[in-house]
């Protein structure tokens, strides 16, 4: 399975229902998408949104990233976020968030603050 973790933080208030219309279309597309075995969202207050997928393999994941509303939200991305992370590996059983969080904050250099993501 390959297991693909990201998290965007928005510039401000102005950009959250760009964030949230973005979200809820790429969902839809997800939840469609051949090849996705798990999916789940989660937030760290209102500035910070997570995605986790979890797929049969990397050419399953590509092509749902590389293809309609998900690329469409990739492209306005930058524009609407100040952070913008992901990561992938793979393994054989589904992490739970606490893993998930801990696997891109090291990506990036940082250790998991539990109070603050």
């Amino acid at each position: 399975m390959l297991i693909s973790v990201t998290r965007l933080r928005v510039k401000g208030i102005w950009a959250l229902p760009f964030f949230i219309y973005h979200i809820v279309r790429s969902t839809k597309q997800m939840n469609t998408a051949s090849g996705l075995l798990h999916s789940d969202l989660t937030r760290d207050g209102w500035r910070v949104g997570w995605t986790m997928s979890v797929w049969e393999n990397k050419e399953r994941m590509l092509e749902y990233r590389n293809r309609g509303n998900h690329a469409k939200a990739m492209r306005i991305a930058r524009r609407i976020g100040d952070e913008s992370e992901a990561v992938r590996w793979d393994a054989d059983n589904i992490p739970n968030w606490e893993e998930a969080k801990t696997r891109l904050h090291q990506k990036y250099g940082r250790k998991l603050d539990p109070h603050k993501s």
